[in-house]
């Protein structure tokens, strides 16, 4: 009986033996799972700040949508490692592309200005006392010089895009003591905070001058008649008939 169950443990050892390989076998074709960073958004916010104006009445703004240059039009948030390179970060990004959080920004600042009657859209009906077009042109972490950059630009003009009446440029950089994406998104806001606090400062200015040359400069030409009888006090010579 003995030698019987000594036959039956070494016929079962390549069995085992051979178990345990496809076991190890199968363990090896398992996928594995590698669990990924949490992806964290950022989001820009409306600054509280207050521009006063005095002695303009309030007025009514035609905004237009605020435009990206190219590259700026998703939701990556851009750094620089080198001069020469601009990548994404891997797991942070802005809520929504930073062009239309500064137009909610501007918009919202906007609305809360004493000297400000109404914001409306691009396409509202009626008619407006200025309107205002603006561009974000940069924003990006500036890895090797330890800084965040953002550059805006708008232009300003009376009525629905009558005229011209100026034009403001924002170029400006916050260093920042860590190279992470909470400092670029902080940077930014602060950033963010200035520029609009600049543009405002600017479309009261604008807004209350006077147009180019004043009023009389809109007016047509006087004649001479006309002139010299405002001098004297008469009323100017009526028109003679025309000869026939």
């Amino acid at each position: 009986m003995s030698a019987i169950r000594l036959r039956g443990t070494a016929a079962a050892v390549p069995v085992l033996a051979g178990l345990a390989a496809a076991l190890a076998l199968s363990a090896c074709s398992l996928p594995r799972v590698t669990q990924r960073p949490a992806q964290t958004d950022y989001r820009l916010r409306a600054p509280r700040v207050e521009q006063p104006a005095p002695g303009l009445a309030p007025v009514i703004l035609r905004v237009q949508p605020v435009r990206a240059a190219p590259g700026l039009q998703g939701v990556d948030m851009l750094y620089s490692p080198t001069p020469l390179q601009l990548l994404p970060y891997r797991d942070s990004r802005w809520l929504v592309p930073p062009a239309e959080m500064i137009d909610a920004a501007l918009r919202d600042t906007l609305a809360r200005q004493p000297w400000v009657a109404a914001v409306v859209g691009g396409d509202a009906p009626g008619r407006a006392d200025g309107s205002l077009r603006c561009r974000l042109d940069s924003l990006e972490h500036d890895v090797y010089a330890h800084r965040v950059e953002l550059g805006l630009r708008c232009q300003i003009y009376t009525g629905d895009e009558q005229a011209l009446r100026g034009s403001w440029s924002f170029q400006a950089a916050r260093p920042v003591a860590e190279q992470n994406a909470a400092q670029y998104a902080q940077a930014t806001q602060g950033l963010l905070n200035r520029a609009v606090a600049e543009l405002l400062g600017q479309v009261a200015r604008t807004l209350s001058a006077p147009p180019p040359g004043g009023a009389a400069a809109q007016a047509p030409p006087a004649s001479p008649a006309s002139v010299a009888s405002a001098a004297s006090g008469t009323p100017p010579p009526a028109a003679l008939p025309a000869s026939r």
